[in-house]
């Protein structure tokens, strides 16, 4: 009886730390899969962007990236996931977003080769500006996971375009309208300087003279000479004469 006394209390004590730890357990938090990145593996990786080849994404447009795996190992590797960080290109530690992850759960064998798909998105509402974006692929081996950073580079992030650009439309508009104003004004002080009214009277004058003169050469010889010449005779031979 004595030593069942004895045990209870050590069992309850026993219990309440294991309540405790479990609890402090749940409390910690979790370091994220690319705080500590596990080691790299034997493999050698390319990538490329098939939409974006110059590497300047647009904010809020999904990227995809092209990973080619190959395995320089002696043993099977599980390409397990493939995760990224948009970082401060200055800066890289200090970082502005984590890309969901992807996984994958695809084994490449020795000697052979792999491609994956990985897309990720830049945030919407992500300032113009260049930008540190980092690439990893995660992989299982035998003595547990190992990762390689395939992409590690500098991107410039851009703001997506509208499809009619109204501030540009508003400007040339403007532009054209103090054109055509400016034009306007010049060609009526132009107009109005007595340069161009004595310029424009002698030409006009010049005119009416030379189709005058166009006029007798042409009907001449014609009825229509004699029918002139008939009624300014009768014009003539009705006017009083002079003296009279």
């Amino acid at each position: 009886m004595a030593h069942r006394s004895l045990y209870r209390p050590l069992f309850v004590l026993g219990l309440v730390a294991c309540c405790a730890a479990y609890a402090a357990a749940q409390d910690t938090p979790r370091a994220h899969p690319l705080t500590n990145l596990p080691p790299a593996g034997e493999i050698s990786t390319g990538y490329f962007f098939p939409g974006y080849p110059t590497r300047q994404f647009i904010a809020g447009e999904p990227v995809k990236v092209v990973l080619g795996v190959r395995n320089e190992a002696s043993e099977n590797y599980n390409i397990s996931m493939i995760m990224g960080s948009l970082n401060n290109a200055q800066e890289f530690r200090a970082y502005y977003w984590n890309f969901t992850q992807q996984l994958y759960f695809q084994i490449v064998e020795p000697s052979k080769e792999l491609s994956v798909e990985y897309t990720f998105l830049p945030p919407k509402d992500l300032p113009p500006n260049d930008y540190q974006v980092a690439l990893t692929v995660f992989y299982e081996a035998a003595d547990g996971f190992k990762s390689t950073t395939f992409f590690n580079q500098t991107i410039t992030v851009l703001e997506k375009g509208q499809l009619i650009d109204w501030k540009l439309i508003f400007l040339y508009a403007i532009f054209i309208g103090l054109v055509f104003a400016g034009a306007y004004f010049a060609w009526s002080a132009v107009k109005e300087s007595p340069i161009y009214k004595n310029v424009v009277g002698k030409r006009t004058r010049k005119v009416e003279v030379s189709r005058a003169y166009n006029d007798d050469e042409w009907v001449k010889g014609t009825p229509y000479d004699n029918f002139r010449k008939k009624k300014a005779a009768a014009a003539n031979k009705g006017s009083p004469k002079k003296g009279q």
